[in-house]
């Protein structure tokens, strides 16, 4: 792939679904914040859920995307422990865009209702199946997080010291006076 950005869309879809998972980590942290805004602490939950289903959706429309489109060449060929330490990056974040939302509603025993307007049933699990997908949603928050503290880190590693334009490949298109 020659093109020096991602296209409107991969950025669009990029920072949607970057402003929604910070969103999604708000909210039980901040749930005695959000309750009175929400009716009550289940309407957290439920605004968290359906974010986190919307994600999944935005995840596998960005991955057929950036199947249909690939992304930019933004850094040299021999730079290969930069490549695959960003490869490994997106690939983890990309795995646990989709499994963080399919554990949460795997683990659930009550039905989801996506934002208010449509009830999800649960799925017809055992307990032990349950209680691995909840385990594995609590303590996969935590690679998450590191996951994205990791790719702002580099980010912003790449615009303000190696100055190379991998950020501004990210960032919507500025028009020129």
């Amino acid at each position: 792939m020659t093109q020096a950005r991602y296209t409107p869309t991969q950025i669009t879809l990029h920072w949607l679904s970057a402003l929604l998972v910070l969103t999604i980590i708000a909210l039980p942290y901040g749930k005695d914040l959000f309750a009175g805004l929400l009716g009550g602490v289940g309407g957290v939950f439920t605004l968290h859920k359906s974010l986190g289903l919307t994600v999944l959706a935005l995840t596998v429309t960005r991955l057929l995307v950036r199947a249909r489109h690939g992304a930019p060449q933004l850094l040299p060929a021999d730079e290969r422990l930069t490549l695959l330490a960003a490869k490994a990056g997106h690939a983890l974040l990309y795995a646990l865009l989709i499994l963080m939302p399919l554990t949460g509603l795997l683990f659930g025993k009550r039905p989801v209702n996506l934002f208010w307007l449509v009830e999800i049933p649960p799925l017809p699990l055992s307990d032990a199946a349950r209680e691995a997908a909840k385990a594995f949603h609590v303590t996969a928050q935590y690679l998450l997080f590191a996951l994205i503290l990791g790719h702002a880190a580099a980010a912003i590693w790449h615009h303000h010291v190696r100055r190379d334009g991998v950020l501004r490949a990210m960032l919507p298109a500025r028009e020129q006076a």
